[in-house]
């Protein structure tokens, strides 16, 4: 599942994040556009959802849907068609497949990636423990400086070199990738404790988390957003504010940006189905590469 809510200003043109999910790739990625560029007249959206669509193609890479994409390759491929083509401006991008017992990330920038494992743990002031959902791994942002993410773009500046991660997970677990209008607006806890109460409910009766995935993603942008227009607001900590504060800066409440999250569940294998080999077969189950 997937949800994005563009910043008020650039609902028009449908915001600067781009993002896909594809289940029967077991694919993800979600992409920031850098928004200095539209000062120069770029649309940064237009840059960020044709990296996203060019890097899944990438990882297509003409095998079959079972088998494991290189990443970086998927990600390099992305960027010399972006030169190529000439388009201008620039992004993050973080993308990622899971392989059997494993998930792989490869990260540039600041969007970020959490997987989450329900495991119990009791309140306080209760002694019945419940299932909520634990952190097992959590990327780190890539930044030159602050709020100087790493990114590629049409500029003539090398590429760095982007975090590639792989993770054990196991069936049932939880992956949250977002851009950073959520992570610079909510703090882990925070989304840990949305997860939990949109599928806690589930996780007790042992009936299916998947139908709540759809609205776990969208209350996950939402309340990022909704922090994220308390701007100035000295009594509203966010993990931006914080950060600027690390640096000497005098940052205070949320930062209003596009807030973009995917969400997966980690599943049983049940073998593939035939995906055919139609135009909509190539594309991932959700997307914002066509507005």
């Amino acid at each position: 599942a997937a949800a994005c809510l563009p910043h008020p200003d650039k609902v028009q043109k449908g915001g600067e994040d781009a993002y896909f999910a594809s289940p029967q790739r077991r694919a993800f990625g979600v992409a920031d556009g850098v928004g200095g560029w539209a000062e120069s007249g770029v649309d940064p959206g237009e840059y960020s959802r044709c990296l996203m669509r060019y890097a899944y193609e990438g990882m297509l890479g003409g095998g079959a849907p079972e088998g494991e994409a290189d990443l970086h390759d998927a990600l390099m491929i992305a960027a010399r068609r972006l030169h190529e083509s000439q388009l201008q401006g620039g992004s993050t991008a973080l993308i990622g497949q899971l392989n059997g017992s494993t998930v792989g990330i490869l990260n540039l920038g600041d969007s970020g990636a959490m997987l989450l494992r329900p495991a119990l743990r009791t309140p306080p002031g209760s002694d019945q423990p419940l299932l909520f959902p634990r952190v097992v791994f959590r990327s780190s942002d890539q930044t030159h400086y602050f709020n100087c993410p790493y990114q590629l773009g049409s500029s003539s500046v090398p590429i760095e070199a982007p975090d590639y991660v792989r993770v054990r997970v196991r069936t049932g677990d939880i992956v949250v990738a977002a851009t950073d209008g959520v992570f610079d607006n909510l703090f882990d806890h925070q989304v840990q404790a949305i997860v939990a109460r949109h599928l806690g409910g589930a996780w007790r009766s042992g009936a299916s988390v998947e139908p709540q995935l759809q609205g776990l993603a969208t209350s996950i942008v939402k309340q990022a957003q909704r922090i994220g227009q308390q701007e100035d607001q000295k009594d509203v900590i966010t993990p931006f504010a914080l950060a600027a504060h690390s640096e000497g800066l005098p940052f205070r409440g949320g930062k209003l940006d596009d807030t973009t999250v995917v969400v997966g569940l980690v599943c049983a294998a049940n073998g593939e189905e035939d995906l055919g080999e139609d135009l909509e077969s190539l594309l991932p189950q959700v997307h914002n590469f066509i507005r």
